[in-house]
């Protein structure tokens, strides 16, 4: 018995020391490392090679750090990402940030990776384009290419992404803070109006 119970202690000490190494060498890991999780979904280099996955790469650090704390405090709802940020400190979640943020943005059809997309309807862009300069300029300026600490390029991301994501501010449960004048905005905007300005921003690779 006395065996037994040393054995188990024993084992309990190496798994407590595991985790405790395993926590040390996390703290001291680098940007790279932390993003490794990230780059099965998003690429190794931010830009993503499935249509459904947006690229990040380049993206501002202020709003990918908020995305990843919206998704870790259950906020901003996601069925994988919600579990990736619970796996991570808020400093780490920072640091990942600004890993991406310091990255080329590369269009999604540039990517030699990339597997096919939906295609973009040049008549459908051209009505998105009206749209979009009367609805989105003031913040998504220069067709989406300009971005600030709040606002995230649109030109040249995946269309599926954009349908997905014009969808998910459409649905009158979305309410994420980081997103709240966003969806004020599209609110006020058609299905089809906010299919046409997807079409407009994935056709704008630049």
């Amino acid at each position: 018995m006395q065996k037994k119970k040393s054995t188990t202690l024993l084992t309990s000490a190496l798994l407590a020391g595991g985790l405790l190494l395993a926590g040390s060498a996390m703290a001291g890991a680098s940007p790279e490392m932390l993003s490794n999780t990230c780059a099965g979904c998003h690429g190794p280099d931010g830009v993503s090679a499935g249509p459904s996955m947006p690229s990040i790469a380049g993206m501002p650090a202020k709003h990918l750090e908020g995305m990843l704390k919206e998704f870790k405090d259950g906020s901003r709802h996601s069925t994988i990402m919600v579990r990736v940020a619970k796996g991570y400190s808020d400093e780490e979640l920072k640091t990942i940030a600004e890993f991406y943020s310091k990255l080329k943005w590369g269009d999604a059809k540039t990517n030699p990776n990339m597997v096919e997309d939906t295609k973009v309807d040049p008549a459908l862009a051209k009505k998105g384009k009206a749209i979009a300069d009367k609805q989105c300029e003031k913040c998504h300026e220069e067709g989406g290419v300009k971005q600030d600490e709040s606002t995230p390029r649109m030109a040249g991301q995946w269309l599926d992404y954009l349908l997905i994501k014009m969808a998910d501010l459409k649905d009158p449960n979305f309410k994420v803070p980081q997103e709240k004048k966003m969806k004020e905005k599209v609110d006020k905007l058609s299905v089809d109006e906010l299919k046409a300005t997807a079409h407009f921003y994935a056709s704008q690779a630049k």
